[in-house]
């Protein structure tokens, strides 16, 4: 029995050199220890605040204020907060075509999405902050918070 043990551990210790230099021959090198970087929230990264819906309600009603509603167009349609516009983040560079000189005439960006879940604000956020916008905020709570606190909606396709 401890013959067969023996026998067992010497063939594994045959196999996994054998894997090794097969590694490191090969050329495909895989890494046994592999470092992860740490990645920071995007907030972070850009410097985005995030606010809740009194503070966003405070930068709703003041002049420059620029709402980008971050979801789908489609979504926007279907209710969005009165006074936003459509940015949809899945089209970028086409909205950023057509909307980056309104974008210029308001002093602060208030960016929204679905709810606090959804990543859409804060990835048209980094992008846009990536294009030299500063003064950004991210209302995290979203449609979802926006229609929770019983504040009314506007449909379509809107501005």
């Amino acid at each position: 029995m401890k013959k067969i043990i023996v026998e067992c551990l010497l063939i594994l210790g045959i196999a996994l050199a054998a894997a090794i230099l097969f590694n490191l021959i090969s050329g495909n090198n895989i890494q046994f220890i592999k470092k992860y970087e740490i990645v920071e929230p995007v907030e972070q990264a850009y410097n985005i605040e995030t606010i809740d819906i009194d503070i966003f309600n405070y930068y709703r009603n003041r002049p420059g204020t620029i709402i980008l509603d971050a979801r789908t167009e489609r979504e926007f349609a279907s209710g969005h907060i009165p006074g936003a516009v459509s940015f949809s983040v899945a089209r970028f560079e086409p909205m950023f075509t057509e909307q980056g000189e309104l974008l210029k005439l308001g002093t602060v960006i208030v960016i929204y999405c679905a709810g606090p879940d959804c990543r859409d604000s804060s990835l048209l956020a980094s992008r846009l902050s990536g294009k030299g916008f500063s003064d950004i905020f991210v209302f995290k709570g979203g449609m979802e918070e926006w229609i929770g606190a019983g504040f009314e909606t506007a449909a379509g396709a809107g501005r």
